[in-house]
């Protein structure tokens, strides 16, 4: 049952990216790929190298991802990512910093803190760096990697990689 929500989940965001991208070739010719006051979902799969007890094995998972840019340079971020396809149970907010290019490409770096409210409850702050690609002014894709640090010893630091799709608003 869980296979084929997943699968019908990921049909339709590929067809959605596939009608936005070929919407957007006829339309984007000369437009900023990168304009201020956007509002972006992420959904994206990620690499940390601690599991969500806090212990050194390598976990894969996904999550999901809310942006709002006030400037093409400067914006705030919120995420939530899991390791089994429960209940989200940590939370993040970022300030995020990025340089557009013309070529739809964006280096950006982030920072900030967030909760983890279950299996190890504990405040963590966090700093990290990636690069986003769009194909157009609503689609695109991104790929970051984070340092993630436990507050007060009550769990260990981990680094964590995200890669997706970023649908603009």
């Amino acid at each position: 049952m869980r296979l084929k929500i997943l699968l019908v989940a990921v049909l339709s965001v590929t067809s959605l990216t596939a009608s936005n991208v070929r919407a957007d070739q006829l339309q984007d010719n000369g437009v900023d790929k990168f304009p201020p006051h956007e509002l972006s979902l992420d959904l994206f799969g990620t690499y940390a190298t601690r599991d969500r007890f806090g212990n050194p094995e390598h976990r894969g998972g996904g999550g999901l991802g809310l942006n709002y840019f006030f400037t093409r340079y400067v914006g705030l971020g919120a995420d939530t990512y899991i390791e089994e396809w429960r209940a989200p149970y940590r939370v993040n907010a970022s300030v995020i910093f990025r340089y557009p290019f013309q070529v739809g490409l964006a280096p950006y770096g982030f920072g900030g803190g967030g909760r983890e409210f279950k299996y190890a409850p504990q405040w963590t702050f966090h700093g990290g760096a990636g690069l986003e690609f769009r194909f157009n002014r609503h689609t695109g894709i991104f790929g970051d990697v984070r340092r993630v640090f436990a507050y007060a010893d009550k769990g260990e630091d981990y680094t964590l990689a995200r890669a997706g799709m970023r649908l603009n608003f």
